[in-house]
């Protein structure tokens, strides 16, 4: 799905209209999609009530409604701004849909009464061309609904295009902003509803298709896109059922010291639940010490450390390897010592250049160190820095990487022909000469010690596996997100989730890639 600004989707929309696809259409289709999700994916028996602006959102949420009483369904529109002399409304009372209105706050005893166990309230109040702040009257009548919705669990919010009271551009929110448990967007995904704090009011995203096939064909700016099941379905590894381990690859894993040992692990057993045949652990004495007997499923090469810190000679020991691995994950639980700097240079003159590589962690900083780094990269990188690493590997300051992460993981990942994952809410996923992805997720379960290197493993994994860097990196920041989702869902909260339960969490979250890419796909 891509991502547009309020500007590019009325643009988008003037195009389509020009080129024979009316705005009547459009709306036709958006209220027919809407109608169609909300029938499949939700229990109607309650009923459904539309919260109604005088906009566009509004009458989509009346079309959608009129398709849901021919079906048999019982609902309400609620006017919460005056429409005039209205086509969809007389449509919809012709299929029997009850009209109240709310905009004089009058009748709120009438909706308060409808808002019953189990009913599906949509919201279709105010439209993405929203400027805050909310003033008068409508903010009156707004935070009367606010008030009224805001700890009703009980109850499906359904925002229509995007919340009411959210900007679509800057992510700003009204404080009086109804919080959805689910957002349909029209025809692309608003950029807005991927910034603070407005995806924390958006509940799951969907796409509604409104008969715009391409939106290549109406603009010609770069989109970036969303991360979404449709498209990580395609991206999994094949697994023939004739497979062995030589088939699946074998990912050196280059990870952890004496202080961080629980890194190297959470590492190598996420290469392996990635699926990769034959994980090789490399490390200092004291890893394969601690390790061994938990970590079993690896082969270890052992390479000698000075005080805690790999000797830059020890690369010597695995120079044959280097040869035989078919994809490689450095830097996480290594420390920051000086010898580490020259450990990695000297490494990153053994590895193949056809080798895809992911360094991450104390790697990156090390990496920082050398004169010129990203001359000695292999055609296939993939950097994961956190925006704390960015700030290191770019000079910027955190605050501006943070102001506009679109926009520089994609500038620095052409700069330094890198794929570039910059970790954090939503993380970006940027490649030299391609679009940009963003994953919706933001989830504080992910927020967890060891959860990056979970990343790493499951990244270095679906590299060797013969997945390009490029969609390891979608497709692992996908699977690490869920895997994230799926432990909180587990123990019903954010705040216990561990790396090791992130880990746990892997095999569902493939389980649910393999299912959307079984899907069919849908239109747009």
């Amino acid at each position: 799905m891509k991502i547009v600004s309020v500007e590019q989707m009325i643009a988008i929309e003037k195009s389509a209209d020009s080129a024979g696809l009316s705005y009547e259409t459009m709306m036709q289709n958006a209220g027919k999609g809407i109608a169609d999700w909300v029938y499949k994916n939700l229990d109607t028996t309650q009923g459904v009530i539309g919260l109604v602006g005088s906009g566009n959102n509004g009458g989509d949420t009346i079309i959608a409604l009129t398709h849901l009483a021919k079906l048999g369904i019982r609902t309400s529109v609620f006017l919460v701004k005056t429409r005039e002399r209205d086509r969809l409304l007389e449509t919809y009372q012709a299929y029997g849909g009850a009209i109240i209105n709310v905009s004089d706050k009058n009748n709120f005893d009438i909706l308060e009464a409808s808002v019953i166990p189990g009913v599906i309230v949509m919201d279709g109040v105010l439209g993405t061309g929203l400027k805050l702040p909310l003033r008068g009257v409508l903010h009156e009548v707004m935070a009367t609904l606010h008030q009224l919705l805001k700890t009703r669990s009980d109850v499906r919010k359904i925002a229509i295009d995007c919340p009411s009271g959210v900007d679509c551009d800057t992510g700003e929110v009204s404080d009086v902003t109804i919080r959805a448990d689910h957002t349909l967007t029209m025809a692309a995904m608003k950029q807005g509803l991927l910034r603070h704090p407005a995806r924390s009011f958006a509940g799951e995203l969907h796409f509604i298709g409104i008969g715009i096939e391409d939106l290549s064909d109406h603009i010609m700016d770069e989109l970036p896109n969303l991360i979404d099941r449709e498209h990580i379905g395609a991206l999994l590894p094949s697994r023939p059922d004739e497979g062995h381990k030589g088939t699946f690859g074998t990912c050196m894993v280059i990870a952890g010291s004496e202080p961080y040992i629980g890194a190297a692990f959470l590492t190598g057993k996420a290469a392996y639940r990635a699926g990769c045949g034959l994980v090789h652990m490399v490390s200092h004495r004291e890893v394969h010490r601690s390790l061994a007997g938990r970590l079993i499923e690896a082969v270890w090469t052992v390479i000698p450390d000075i005080k805690g810190v790999y000797d830059p000679e020890g690369v010597n020991l695995v120079t044959k390897a280097l040869q035989d691995a078919d994809a490689v994950v450095v830097g996480p639980g290594w420390g920051l010592g000086d010898n580490n700097s020259a450990f990695l240079k000297n490494l990153l003159t053994q590895i193949p250049r056809k080798t895809p590589i992911l360094i991450d962690a104390d790697g990156l900083k090390m990496l920082s160190k050398i004169k010129n780094w990203w001359n000695l990269l292999p055609e296939q990188t993939v950097l994961t820095p956190h925006p704390g690493e960015m700030a290191v590997l770019t000079g910027l300051d955190i605050e501006d990487i943070q102001a506009d992460r679109w926009k520089i993981a994609d500038k620095f990942a052409n700069l330094w022909k890198v794929n570039l994952i910059l970790k954090g809410a939503m993380t970006i996923n940027a490649s030299p000469d391609a679009d940009v992805y963003i994953n919706p997720v933001s989830d504080s379960a992910l927020g967890t010690a060891g959860s990056g290197d979970v990343l790493s493993g499951v990244i270095g994994g679906l590299m060797s596996q013969g997945v390009s860097a490029h969609a390891a990196s979608i497709l692992g920041v996908w699977l690490h997100s869920q895997a994230g989702t799926i432990a909180a869902n587990n123990y019903l909260s954010s705040f216990s989730v561990l790396a090791t339960d992130i880990l746990h969490g892997l095999p569902l979250a493939f389980f649910k890639a393999k299912e959307a890419g079984n899907r069919p796909a849908s239109s747009g």
